[in-house]
């Protein structure tokens, strides 16, 4: 094969190896980037769970403490420096003579050297945060070489180092498969709580039922079983809840492979040996997120669902979806590994039975209704007589049977794809609201409309199709809430929605839009009002009201001692936005910590004395201001 001018150049910039992520990197090529000559401990590995995105790289505890030295794993020169409020915080990015990138994050301080360039850079930009890029080669570092102190910096929640690796194209690697860092010690499999088994269409059960099954699991003879065989039928999703454990640190982190057998063979397999940020959301399809908002845990799907576009799935047989026909026998194993090579695993077995309109095992009646996926389930009490229920929409109605039952409760599944109710008379004659607004679907521009709110949806907004259920009204406590179906379904992108306003309100133009998930807690959302309507974009469903900010936020002064005046500043609802201060009418430099609330001055000239009036003016997200005027002798 004949290379081009282009590939031979990158050929001879980045070894071959490299190409492939982990092949051909130097496993001794890194240092351990903080206390080398100790035993360390981690908070976080590469790929665990976290809410909202796999964690790239490693969090290595500090003990508690900050400002312990971090030092540069490899030669090289800083690329990219970073300073914000939240995210990584203080952040150094170091480029590598192999091609890769190490990466510094929640720092306290940076060296004195890289802190003069990004202090001149905050007075040049008038900003305290900044997004530098360094000339190539002006700051070089060798190995071993102190470039900052380690901090809480950022969007940490303790004094931690984030270290990452990153590849060619800047996607994370995990540094404990590149090295073995004998600073870290783990001989501990992954521990495994749970399985859960899924139907994943209206034909398929588990248990003879529809829906979503968690089966725990005990050890036996050094693996996790469930020793009776699970009865199911049709199509069925496994999933899995498990994490591992390092020596010396309760942390549970993310298991990163997992392989899946049918009868001894390879099934499914999980590798998650690199991270792209680009795929980050895609954490929410990866797990099941529906399950997690209910329960607080975080299941691992063993198989891709609609909407998952992740690449570290290395086999994947049917999509990792099971098939049991009738009377027949599947053996299930699991096997799971840590970057170290521990491992654990799980034994269960699956028999196909023929679905039943009669079963015998308990039925869940704790709600009357549930959605999964595309289907609606309705519970009801069995009656001797009449078991039908008739559901209503704005196109007509049907009456529906039982699909399945026991001695004392009917299951009613409807298929959301078909039939869209807005509500159901039970067989008793009663009646339940089930508000159902609209079907939409993923992958496509829909858009919604009612009288007093509105709906769009762009094509990136969803992984699946989802059936929402809408309302806006006045609640209880007379406060105007627009909600837009329950936290369920995750979304990959922003929704953007209008309302008019059907309270009244006085100084309209000083409320703004909040979710209120929790009520005690509203958290700002912000909008715009203009025109008699409220427009705002939300990345999560859920309930949003309307709430006046008019509390300007508060400053209090703490100390002016060393050079340096220290402040709080803090607001009551929506949050600060933005703060400028100025001494004798220049701009003036203030760090600021929002997890202690404290801002504090840095003067370009160590040596210019702070004498002088000072004023510091602090506004909230709702655009009210308060200013401070000090004068410093």
């Amino acid at each position: 094969m004949r290379l081009s001018k282009p590939f031979l150049f990158l050929l001879l910039l980045f070894p071959i190896g490299l190409m492939a992520q982990y092949q051909g990197i130097d496993k001794n090529y890194y240092d351990f980037p903080i206390q080398p000559d100790k035993t360390n401990f981690l908070s976080g590995n590469m790929g665990e769970l976290r809410s909202s995105h796999f964690h790239a790289g490693l969090d290595i505890k500090t003990a508690g403490k900050e400002g312990l030295n971090v030092f540069a794993a490899a030669e090289g020169y800083v690329s990219r420096i970073r300073v914000a409020t939240g995210g990584y915080g203080n952040c150094i990015y170091i480029q590598h003579p192999n091609g890769t990138t190490t990466v510094y994050a929640h720092l306290q301080k940076f060296n004195p050297v890289i802190a003069e360039y990004v202090l001149k850079n905050q007075y040049k930009r008038e900003s305290f945060t900044v997004n530098l890029f360094p000339k190539r080669n002006e700051f070089i570092l060798k190995k071993g070489e102190i470039l900052g102190l380690s901090g809480n910096s950022g969007s940490s929640t303790g004094p931690h180092l984030h270290f990452e690796i990153r590849g060619l194209n800047q996607e994370v690697l995990d540094p404990l498969r590149i090295s073995k860092f004998t600073q870290i010690e783990d001989d501990i499999a992954p521990a495994v709580q749970s399985v859960a088994l899924k139907a994943m269409d209206m034909d398929a059960r588990v248990k003879g039922q529809f829906g979503r099954f968690e089966f725990p699991l005990i050890k036996k003879n050094g693996s996790y079983v469930i020793t009776d065989t699970i009865e199911v039928s049709g199509k069925i999703g496994l999933e899995i809840y498990a994490y591992d454990q390092l020596n010396g640190a309760t942390n549970k982190n993310g298991v990163p492979l997992i392989d899946v057998t049918v009868n001894d063979q390879l099934y499914f397999s999980q590798n998650i040996d690199s991270i792209n940020f680009s795929t980050q959301k895609d954490i929410l399809i990866h797990t099941n997120y529906q399950a997690q908002k209910e329960s607080r845990i975080r299941y691992n799907k063993l198989y891709v669902d609609d909407g998952n576009t992740l690449e570290f799935y290395d086999a994947k047989v049917n999509d990792g979806f099971i098939f049991v026909a009738p009377q027949e026998i599947k053996k299930i194993g699991m096997k799971l590994q840590d970057a170290f090579g521990n491992t654990s695993t799980v034994a269960l077995t699956l028999k196909g039975i023929e679905k039943s309109e009669v079963i015998q095992s308990e039925i869940p009646t704790k709600r009357s209704t549930y959605v999964q996926d595309n289907t609606l389930m309705i519970f009801q009490p069995k009656d001797s007589v009449n078991n039908n229920i008739t559901l209503y929409n704005q196109k007509g109605s049907f009456i529906a049977e039982p699909t399945y039952h026991n001695d004392l409760s009917n299951v009613y599944l409807i298929d959301l794809r078909k039939f869209l109710p807005q509500e159901v008379t039970f067989n008793n004659g009663g009646t339940e609201s089930l508000q159902f607004t609209d079907r939409i679907p993923a992958a496509n521009e829909h858009s919604y409309l009612s009288d007093t709110y509105s709906l769009r949806f762009s094509k990136n907004a969803l992984f699946d199709t989802v059936y929402i259920r809408a309302r806006h009204f006045i609640d209880e406590a007379q406060m105007e809430v627009l909600e837009v179906d329950q936290d369920r379904y995750p979304l990959k992108g922003s929704v953007y929605a209008e309302f008019t306003p059907i309270a009244a309100y006085e100084d309209i133009e000083k409320y703004h839009v909040y979710s209120i998930k929790n009520p005690k807690y509203p958290g700002f959302v912000g909008g715009k009002y203009d025109e008699g309507k409220f427009a705002f974009s939300f990345s999560s469903f859920g309930k949003f009201t309307l709430l006046k900010d008019d509390v300007a936020p508060v400053i209090e002064k703490r100390s002016v001692k060393n050079e340096r005046i220290t402040l709080t500043i803090r607001d009551n609802l929506s949050g600060i936005n933005s703060f400028e201060a100025k001494l004798n009418g220049e701009w003036i430099l203030m760090k600021y910590e929002p997890k202690r609330s404290l801002i504090w001055s840095e003067r370009l000239d160590k040596n210019k004395p702070l004498i002088g009036e000072f004023e510091l003016k602090v506004a909230d997200n709702a655009g009210n201001e308060s200013l401070l005027k000090l004068k410093l002798e």
